[in-house]
C-alpha cells in the first residue's frame, strides 16, 4: 500500500512540476541555456591552453650537420706522404666555408705535386686558396680529375742528402745516406656556401712514383645548420 502512495505521489510531483515549467518566462529559460553554453566553452578553452602552455619539457633544437664520412688523416700509399684534415669552418655571415689540409712530405723522395679530387660543384665555388692550383681534367700522371697543387716540397729527388764520398781500408767507396727532412705545409681553401662531406680520391707524385689513397673533404652544396626558434 506505502509503494503504491510513493509511485503516486511521485506521479504528481513530476506531473506538477511538468506544469510548473511551462509557467517559466521564455526569458529565463533562454538565460539558463546560454549560462549552460558558456560554461560548457569556457570548460574546453581552459583545458585548450593548459595544453598549450609551456611545461619546460620543450627546448629548442639545432640542425646537426651530417658527420663526415671518411678518415680525416691518410699516409697515402704507405709512402711517408701525410694529408691531414685540419679546418672545417663556416662563416653564417659571409655564406663561406673555410677548410685547410696539411701535407706532409716525408717519404723517400719529396712530393713534387699532388691532386685532391674535388667535384666540379665544388670547386668552381672556390674563391681563394693559400697555394696556387691548377683543375685537371685529368691530372695526366695521376689521373684523377679535380685541382692540383704543383708547388713541390723541399728535399732532393734522390731518396736523401749525400754526403762527400769516402773510402774505406780497403779502397771502396763508400756512399752514406741520411733521412731526408720533413716538409710540412698547411694549404687554405675557401668556398663559397655550405658542404657536405664525403670520402675524396687524393693522389701524391714523388719522382717518378705516384702514390694514391683517400680522405674526406667536401663533395657537394648543402644546407647550413640552423636554430629553430621555440
Amino acid at each position: 500500500m506505502n509503494s503504491k502512495r510513493s509511485r503516486w505521489f511521485r506521479w504528481q510531483h513530476g506531473q506538477a512540476m511538468a506544469e510548473y515549467w511551462v509557467t517559466i518566462p521564455a526569458g529565463i529559460i533562454i538565460m539558463l541555456s546560454a549560462a549552460a553554453i558558456v560554461q560548457f566553452i569556457t570548460g574546453g578553452l581552459t583545458r585548450t591552453v593548459e595544453g598549450l602552455e609551456y611545461t619546460g619539457d620543450m627546448e629548442c633544437e639545432m640542425t646537426v650537420p651530417d658527420e663526415k664520412s671518411g678518415p680525416l688523416f691518410t699516409n697515402v700509399g704507405d709512402s711517408g706522404h701525410i694529408i691531414q684534415v685540419t679546418l672545417d669552418q663556416y662563416d653564417e655571415e659571409t655564406d663561406t666555408t673555410t677548410i685547410a689540409f696539411e701535407v706532409t712530405s716525408g717519404g723517400r723522395h719529396a712530393i713534387s705535386h699532388w691532386v685532391l679530387a674535388l667535384p666540379p660543384g665544388v670547386y668552381n665555388n672556390i674563391l681563394s686558396t693559400s697555394e696556387p692550383y691548377e683543375v685537371v681534367k685529368p691530372d695526366p700522371t695521376t689521373g684523377l680529375y679535380g685541382i692540383k697543387f704543383d708547388t713541390g716540397y723541399d728535399g732532393d729527388d734522390g731518396g736523401g742528402s749525400k754526403p762527400p764520398k769516402e773510402k774505406s781500408a780497403s779502397g771502396i767507396v763508400l756512399v752514406g745516406y741520411s733521412p731526408r727532412a720533413v716538409d710540412s705545409r698547411t694549404i687554405i681553401i675557401t668556398l663559397a656556401g655550405y658542404y657536405q662531406w664525403d670520402i675524396t680520391e687524393v693522389a701524391v707524385k714523388a719522382s717518378t712514383e705516384v702514390f694514391y689513397s683517400t680522405i674526406t673533404a667536401p663533395k657537394y652544396k648543402g644546407t647550413p645548420p640552423t636554430e629553430n626558434d621555440c
